[in-house]
């Protein structure tokens, strides 16, 4: 039946009917749809959800101050491990329905950064949610430590919309130092690699201004955290990391914009590894990535007339470029 064949054929219907018909559909009603379409809400309090639904529905934005009220309390109840551990807040049948949450709020909150009422609003808690998914890949909030695949959206799919929505909504000063801040002080999950997230930050900054405006925020940001390593040393893994990305990101924005001395005189300026020649096989192996053949034999020679010994590897490649004029069909 259509939905005007429904409301005729149960209007006269008592209440103990419609308590019968209405008990008897939740029991079909699968448990994904339920959770999805927020059965459960519509029963508690049918007048929020339906005013929630009409708000939403003609120029499709939700009730942002509903939106915003259920984020701030998801992030809050993940953070004390409400979904995950045994507690009286979140009762055991509802911790597996995060992730159903996750992916509405993640929705509602894209469509809420459309409305210039909302906007700064909605991409501040979107980003926050991005931080608490980043969080639970390396300590358990919920009961999977695949968050990003458990709510079937991708890490970097998730970081390009938080990213699209603060360009949207910021001056480039302060969503590029925002976006890169998201890439440095969170983690990745099993699927993903902090260099395809620099490389999906990359696609917002299409224009030789944001590209020189990142290279001065990530080096600003850089200088910050070596400043901080300096007053406790010795400096820990974390900012070796962070430094670490910071200089990578440097070197593809340079590389980006055709500096490639620069790039290459950045990187071995700052770059921070366990000896010179793991240093020198991470910037040879980004030359290779650019397909940049004489400046890699170039530092290649210049490291080894400097004392470096590269790895058989790092050899064989040297061979092979000085032999034949190109870098081995294979990438390692």
């Amino acid at each position: 039946m259509k939905i005007a064949q429904v409301r005729e054929q149960v209007k006269d219907y008592d209440s103990e009917r419609l308590r019968i018909i209405i008990n008897e559909l939740y029991k079909v009603l699968p448990k994904k749809l339920i959770e999805e379409k927020g059965i459960d809400d519509l029963l508690k309090n049918p007048e929020e959800y339906v005013t929630r639904r009409k708000k939403g529905g003609g120029a499709g934005l939700p009730d942002f101050n509903q939106v915003k009220r259920e984020t701030e309390i998801f992030i809050e109840y993940a953070g004390q491990h409400y979904y995950f551990a045994p507690n009286r807040v979140v009762h055991k049948k509802d911790r597996p329905k995060w992730r159903f949450i996750v992916k509405r709020l993640y929705k509602d909150l894209i469509s809420s950064s459309k409305n210039p009422e909302y906007s700064a609003e909605a991409v501040n808690l979107m980003g926050r949610l991005y931080c608490l998914m980043c969080e639970a890949c390396g300590v358990y909030l919920f009961s999977s430590d695949d968050p990003f695949q458990s709510v079937g959206i991708d890490q970097t799919e998730f970081f390009r919309m938080v990213v699209a929505v603060k360009k949207q909504a910021g001056l480039p000063e302060d969503w590029v130092m925002e976006a890169i801040r998201l890439i440095i002080d969170n983690d990745v999950d099993n699927y993903t690699l902090t260099t395809e997230l620099m490389y999906t930050l990359l696609e917002f900054l299409n224009t030789a201004p944001l590209k020189e405006k990142a290279v001065e925020q990530c080096d600003r940001l850089r200088r910050e955290i070596v400043g901080v390593a300096k007053k406790r040393r010795p400096a820990g893994f974390s900012e070796s990391k962070k430094n670490n990305d910071l200089v990578e990101m440097v070197l593809i924005l340079q590389m980006e914009l055709g500096e490639h001395e620069q790039a290459v005189g950045y990187f071995k300026s700052f770059y921070r590894a366990s000896n010179t020649e793991v240093a020198l096989y991470v910037l040879l192996q980004w030359l290779q990535r650019y397909g940049l053949k004489d400046l890699w034999i170039k530092e290649y020679e210049t490291a080894t007339q400097q004392g470096v010994r590269p790895r058989d590897e790092l050899l064989n490649k040297f061979k092979q470029l000085k032999a034949k004029g190109e870098f081995p069909t294979y990438f390692s």
